[in-house]
């Protein structure tokens, strides 16, 4: 399938025939002694024809580990030499984690409740619980095909990039946080944070990416115009790009206006994401920055409580125009920092619900949430 690119270049790439990328850069955002393993991942676009805006994302489609895929076959009673076999749930099979049908099948062959399985093997690899329904029921057996069939398929997963290309000619660069914790007394790593972070060399062709254009999270189409983003964690990304894109537009002589971060994490002095980057950006650029580190205080401190302190400041720049942008987590802190913004509203006389209302029609309340 063809595409054009916001340059006008026809390239082939997509999501049916993705770009394969040559990883350029993996190394760990996080200093030594954090609980968390933050990654900077760099992707070469040389001879791709591939463009963004910020405020797009990168799409990455992973591979499974070998290493379970090998456990499979064995379950299978399938030679790990048998190249179709192996290809198949190397590449095609989400093996890492279980499906709901492969729940109900597995049910169905062993005369018991599919939803109560997937209770007592929640966080289990397909190949772990494939070996604890064989200790269990010894009787219980499936060819590969049924496996296939009753299992999700690999798919690409979505980070926002975390890169303006102005800043970067021929580059896309993400903030990627790999997942690896304890499930039911489980190890749970995350598929492509993984794949990417451990199994992809670098200097060669081999990471299938394409792109996602997000016309509904971009920058004012006035630089002018002043912005606020709320970005904890490796939400930070969009805004990295945000940030670098208006450098580049005041560099360039353009007239913009003011930036203004809230970045959280955990500890300051292990977990300040991009922390040069900013610091410098504040001294050069004049960025304003205000920043949460939950664990740096016997009590914790969230993004929507230094929005709190900064009621005021926030409400007047909304008022004269400025956008509002958040990106990170959508079961918490997305919802709380909505309702920090409502309590803002509330404080200063507005109707909250007709007030974020009038933000979001007027397409300056943007959210990446995930």
């Amino acid at each position: 399938m063809e595409s054009t690119s916001k340059e006008g270049i026809q390239t082939l790439y997509s999501k049916e025939n993705p770009f394969l990328a040559k990883l350029l850069e993996n190394y760990k955002l996080n200093k030594k002694g954090s609980s968390k393993d933050t990654r900077h991942i760099v992707f070469d676009l040389e001879d791709s024809g591939l463009s963004y805006s910020p405020g797009d994302s990168l799409y990455i489609v992973p591979e499974n580990d070998p290493v379970l895929v090998k456990e499979i076959l064995s379950l299978l009673d399938l030679d790990y030499a048998e190249e179709f076999e192996y290809n198949r749930f190397l590449k095609e099979v989400n093996i890492t984690r279980p499906s709901n049908k492969l729940f109900s099948f597995i049910a169905s062959k062993t005369s018991t409740d599919g939803k109560l399985l997937g209770e007592e093997f929640l966080g289990y690899s397909t190949a772990g619980v494939l070996k604890a329904v064989k200790e269990k029921y010894p009787g219980f057996s499936l060819t590969s095909n049924e496996l296939v069939e009753n299992s999700s398929k690999v798919l690409g997963r979505a980070y926002s990039i975390a890169s303006s290309l102005n800043a970067h000619p021929r580059k896309v660069e993400l903030c990627i946080s790999r997942v690896d914790g304890l499930v039911n007394n489980q190890r749970v790593l995350g598929l492509c944070s993984n794949y990417i972070s451990d199994r992809v060399p670098l200097n060669e062709n081999l990471t299938k990416i394409y792109l996602h254009t997000n016309d509904k999270f971009r920058l004012p189409q006035d630089s002018s115009v002043d912005i606020i983003m709320v970005g904890p964690g490796t939400g930070i990304a969009p805004f990295r790009a945000f940030i670098e894109e208006r450098n580049h537009l005041r560099q360039s002589g353009k007239k913009v206006g003011r930036d203004w971060l809230f970045f959280g994490d955990q500890k300051s002095e292990y977990d300040y994401l991009y922390g040069e980057e900013l610091e410098a950006y504040r001294r050069d650029f004049n960025l304003s920055l205000d920043l949460a580190f939950s664990r740096d205080q016997d009590f914790k401190v969230y993004v929507q409580d230094r929005m709190k302190e900064k009621s005021e400041e926030i409400f007047r720049w909304l008022e004269n125009g400025a956008h509002f942008y958040v990106c990170g987590d959508a079961r918490k802190m997305a919802k709380d920092v909505d309702t920090a913004l409502r309590e803002i509203a509330a404080e200063h006389g507005k109707d909250p619900d007709l007030y974020i209302t009038e933000l979001k029609n007027t397409q300056r309340y943007s959210r990446d949430v995930y």
